[in-house]
């Protein structure tokens, strides 16, 4: 019994050392395909990361992370006070100050001639005689007529104290009395009408008559120019209009004599401008008693306005408008915030501002088109 067991126990030994020896095998020879295998896939991947086509190495590194939004790159000034003088030149016509025609406010006959062209007269200074007889005679009789009802009236006072007259008599002589004493008195008016005297001092520009000649009533006798004071007419633009105050002090220089300087004062501005051109007529005063400007001359006529104490004033391409008024961009910890500005005066690229900005701010002068209130900005020299 023991015989058998032995050959069935050595059998099964011999199968159970053949299985393992088979595990043994393949455990082997799949470890050495595995690894055979991962040589393979490294040399894929080794292979993989090798340059193609002459690509750089900058494109294998990682790049860097970036920020959500770029900084927009600005430029900054500071804001400093300034005294702004501001001029314009414009072209102007000279003007007599008054320009009076003399005319004849009667018929007749020129009898005398007080005056010559280019003399210098005063004011009520006779000028010429016209024929008076009709008028003499107008009046003679105005004064009888005046003379006789003034008569007649007294003695129907006299007569209706008496009750010898009715009221309604004395009421006509009465009503007779006041028309001769109204037409006397327009005999006398006619008669002094024929006196033509000069309404002011100034210059015979251009006398019409002469000895003589008939005239009648309306007629041209002479053309007075007062020139003590010249009047200059310059056309201002709408968009400076404003800036032009009454009394305003303004240089003039005529064109025919560069050296010589005059000052003027604003006399008159326009209401309503030129349909034509949109521009304003403005009158400028100048003395002229020493006779050396003249009608009809052309001068250059510079206003000048300056703000006396020092004011904030930028470029005038950092101001924005928009909706709400106008802006300018100031920077403030890295930000760039929107502040809302009231402008004054202007002369070319600077502008006044009024409100809004104070000195020592730092005022976005490039860049500024670009920005969005409270923006993170980069300050670029």
């Amino acid at each position: 019994m023991n015989s058998m067991k032995n050959p069935w126990q050595l059998f099964l030994l011999i199968v159970l050392m053949f299985i393992l020896f088979s595990g043994c095998e393949n455990s082997t020879s799949g470890s050495a395909a595995s690894s055979k295998n991962g040589s393979r896939d490294q040399a894929k991947n080794f292979q993989k990361k090798e340059p193609v086509n002459g690509e750089t190495a900058s494109r294998r590194k990682p790049s860097k992370k970036r920020d959500n939004k770029k900084k927009t790159n600005v430029r900054v000034q500071e804001v400093d006070l300034e005294s702004l003088s501001i001029q314009h030149t414009y072209v102007g016509n000279l003007l007599p100050n008054q320009r009076v025609t003399m005319r004849s406010e009667i018929d007749g006959v020129i009898e005398n001639i007080y005056f010559d062209e280019g003399e210098e007269i005063v004011k009520n200074k006779k000028l010429v005689d016209i024929s008076t007889k009709e008028l003499s005679l107008k009046l003679k009789i105005a004064f009888a007529d005046s003379k006789l009802a003034e008569t007649n009236l007294n003695r129907d006072e006299k007569l209706a104290k008496q009750n010898l007259i009715p009221n309604a008599q004395l009421d006509q002589t009465r009503t007779f009395a006041e028309r001769a004493l109204l037409n006397k008195e327009l005999a006398k008016i006619s008669l002094n009408k024929s006196l033509i005297k000069s309404p002011l001092k100034g210059t015979v520009k251009t006398r019409f008559v002469k000895v003589g000649e008939f005239v009648r009533k309306g007629d041209r006798l002479a053309e007075i120019l007062e020139v003590d004071r010249i009047l200059i007419k310059v056309n201002i633009p709408g968009q400076e209009i404003l800036q032009i105050k009454i009394g305003q002090k303004v240089d003039i220089a005529l064109y025919i004599l560069e050296n010589k300087k005059f000052e003027g004062q604003v006399k008159k501005i326009g209401l309503e401008a030129d349909a034509s051109n949109r521009t304003f007529p403005v009158q400028i005063e100048v003395d002229n008693r020493e006779r050396e400007l003249r009608p009809g001359m052309l001068a250059r006529v510079t206003f000048t306005q300056r703000v006396d104490q020092d004011q904030v004033v930028v470029p005038r391409h950092t101001i924005m408008e928009r909706d709400t008024g106008r802006i300018v961009y100031v920077v403030d910890n890295g930000k760039a915030f929107q502040r809302e500005v009231s402008i004054g005066i202007s002369h070319r690229e600077k502008v006044q501002i009024l409100m809004g900005l104070r000195k020592g701010e730092q005022l976005v002068v490039e860049g500024h088109t670009k920005l969005t209130d409270g923006e993170e900005i980069n300050i670029v020299q």
